[in-house]
């Protein structure tokens, strides 16, 4: 079992913003590496090791973002 924090932050709290785009940004980021290991595993393109996966990413505009 892995026990995690939870703070809850009103949207009216001056912190919500950024910490919303930070978690959105976060979201685009995985979303697009998800689907580059998807597409690699579905064509038969081999396995993406974390520095292939580092090098694709950094050209891609939710790395950049």
């Amino acid at each position: 079992m892995r026990l995690a924090e939870r703070h809850i932050i009103k949207s009216t709290e001056p912190r919500f913003a950024p910490i919303d785009a930070l978690a959105f940004q976060s979201k685009n980021l995985y979303n697009a590496a998800n689907y580059v290991i998807r597409q690699n595993s579905i064509y038969g393109w081999g396995y993406l090791n974390y520095h292939k996966m580092a090098q694709l990413m950094k050209s891609h505009p939710a790395y950049q973002a």
